[in-house]
């Protein structure tokens, strides 16, 4: 009941006390996540502090928290309350027709944007608290392989050569348009699909009895490491504006090249790093497939950039580096 009473009126209704009671030991920093559910936004007024919050998805500003309307389009013009009911997002959250969300802003000192887009459009809507960018990080893929990684070579080096896919299965996620231009010509290389999600069925029915379109399902944290490692390039056909994509950044920690839409946080990553290839549509993608196949000194100058990239912007040294420099300055 908590949960669904913070839903709808941003107010931590029946848990403020307890929340209060940690919230007021004296703090130095008390950084926000993801608070939708955990006391809404009331919640950013709540202590006495240095105040961070992260943002990892477009909740301030989108019902749907994803930017995609009507699971068609990315989002340009507001139609809010047709699209959380087409979504299905009912009852409507009636804090978002208040005050409320300028009001709370207001007790943070910084909101930490993970991409450069997701900050931008947040300056769009109107958002004055100060918005800084840090990307996310992931950890070093590590020296040694460990056990598990140890039995899953075997099975994934006898699928080599290949492409890879790694996330949801969802349409906004454009694993549809991945398979249309891999399909258009016979390849050397199979096609990788890692993750599951509503659309795995019309995307198994897409890709029909092709033996080269392999669909791996939720796979372990080890074997990903190898797919990695192994891998031609990382494809993410992302149609939804992506914030700041962990299987890009981890796919930068192998120095894997990477193949995107760039939409969202991804062309900075990719185009800005040199990291890989950004394609407009089905046809461009699937000219990049060819290109990533045949040529490789494509592949080994992409990887070596992509490592690069990885080593100056993505590790934990590099984002507690930004994100103390913020504190000191607050």
């Amino acid at each position: 009941m908590a949960p669904a009473l913070t839903y709808l009126t941003g107010y931590p209704l029946l848990v403020e006390k307890k929340l209060r009671r940690i919230f007021d030991k004296g703090f130095d920093v008390i950084h926000y996540h993801n608070i939708s559910l955990f006391g809404g936004l009331a919640v950013l007024g709540f202590g006495d502090a240095i105040k961070l919050f992260s943002l990892h998805t477009y909740w301030l500003i989108c019902p749907t928290h994803y930017l995609w309307k009507f699971n068609r389009e990315i989002c340009q013009e507001k139609e809010c309350l047709k699209c959380t009911v087409f979504y299905r997002k009912l009852p409507p959250q009636l804090w978002r027709y208040s005050n409320l969300h300028d009001k709370m802003l207001k007790n943070v000192n910084a909101l930490i944007a993970p991409s450069a887009f997701l900050r931008d459009r947040h300056l769009e809507e109107g958002i004055k608290t100060p918005l800084e960018w840090i990307s996310n990080f992931v950890l070093p893929p590590g020296q040694n392989n460990t056990a598990k990684e140890e039995s899953s070579a075997g099975e994934i080096k006898s699928l080599v050569p290949y492409f890879l896919y790694s996330g949801r299965l969802e349409f906004y996620k454009g694993v549809h348009v991945l398979i249309r231009a891999y399909i258009r010509k016979k390849r050397k290389s199979r096609l990788l699909i890692a993750g599951d999600g509503t659309y795995f069925r019309a995307l198994k029915l897409q890709a029909g009895n092709n033996p080269n379109i392999v669909f791996l399902g939720q796979v372990s944290p080890e074997k990903l490491k190898v797919l990695y490692r192994n891998a031609l390039a990382l494809i993410m056909p992302s149609l939804w504006p992506e914030n700041c994509s962990i299987s890009v950044l981890e796919a930068t920690s192998h120095g894997l090249p990477i193949i995107t839409t760039g939409n969202g946080g991804l062309r900075e990553v990719v185009e800005g790093n040199k990291a890989g290839i950004v394609y407009a549509d089905a046809d461009e993608l699937a000219d990049a497939l060819e290109r990533i196949e045949e040529n490789v000194n494509l592949r080994d100058k992409l990887a070596a950039s992509t490592l690069r990239a990885y080593q100056k912007y993505y590790t934990p040294e590099a984002y507690l580096h930004k994100y103390y420099s913020l504190i000191d300055r607050l």
